[in-house]
């Protein structure tokens, strides 16, 4: 299976499960009363849009130069991933005020059995959908995909915690405090949220670096510098940025070595194949 295809076939999945974890997360978060439930299931909601996001990004990108995009669309992955970082951030801020403005008003009861019972669903159907990503994410390395890993961890742990959280409240009600159990649902938000926020934070600094033609995280440049080196060529006359799936390429030559210019190349290029990134390399001839 080639790494497009895979991400592709990834990015559906996505957009698939996230779906049906939104409409049934929203039925039964509305029946049961919990923010909990319908953070989880908004979320999921959202996962939809940007895995559909992300299908439009990958079709964008890998369209050729033409006359209005001379060198192509490559920036549109890291502007996609952005995009996902600012909406998550903002579902995670939303969730706190919501959950803060919960407590002050008392706490909320929440029918505690139908809310466990989709939350242990929920956790074994994002576990499904992590692991299937995370298998086609070995085929396909691309800032896309690793965005919507990112998601499915999230909501994966969120998801979780939330089982967890509606176990312990179970157990508060049995207990001479089962006053307090009205505050562990709002409680069980900002504590989820608050958690998870530095994720999107993470997410907007990576698409930000490669929207700035930053250098690829990892060992991908000292791999591929170590590939021209073979070639008597120095470090410093090797120039490489990451942008979403590409990996862009500038070598300094001089008249010398030109002669080697298409060998280095393919050379270049069969590094970046075993990478699962795709190459955008130039040749600069200096004197």
């Amino acid at each position: 299976m080639s790494p497009l295809i895979a991400e592709r076939r990834a990015l559906k999945f996505s957009a698939v499960s996230a779906s049906l974890f939104a409409l049934t997360g929203l039925v039964l978060g509305l029946a049961s009363g919990s923010i909990t439930i319908l953070f989880d299931s908004a979320y999921s909601l959202l996962s939809l849009v940007l895995a559909s996001l992300s299908l439009l990004a990958l079709q964008q990108a890998r369209k050729p130069a033409d006359e209005h995009f001379p060198f192509g669309r490559l920036t549109v992955e890291p502007l996609a991933v952005l995009l996902k970082g600012v909406v998550i951030a903002l579902v995670c801020l939303f969730s706190l005020v919501s959950a803060l403005w919960s407590l002050v008003q008392g706490g909320r009861e929440v029918t505690l059995g139908l809310a466990l019972g989709f939350g242990i669903v929920n956790v074994l159907g994002c576990v499904l959908t992590w692991g299937v990503l995370k298998r086609y994410a070995r085929i396909a390395n691309s800032s896309l995909l690793r965005a919507e890993l990112r998601q499915w961890q999230m909501d994966t742990w969120l998801s979780t915690a939330v089982v967890v959280g509606f176990m312990l409240t179970v157990g508060l009600t049995l207990s001479p405090w089962a006053a307090y159990a009205r505050f562990a649902d709002p409680v069980m938000v900002l504590l989820i949220a608050g958690y998870f926020l530095p994720i999107p934070v993470r997410m907007m600094r990576e698409a930000l670096r490669e929207l700035m033609f930053g250098v690829p995280a990892g060992p991908i440049q000292r791999d591929v510098v170590r590939e021209i080196e073979a070639f008597d060529v120095e470090p410093e006359d090797v120039r490489i940025a990451q942008v979403g799936s590409f990996l862009m390429v500038d070598i300094q030559l001089d008249k010398q070595q030109i002669e080697t210019a298409e060998e280095i190349v393919d050379s270049v290029e069969a590094r970046c194949e075993r990478l699962n990134l795709r190459p955008v390399t130039s040749i600069t001839l200096v004197t």
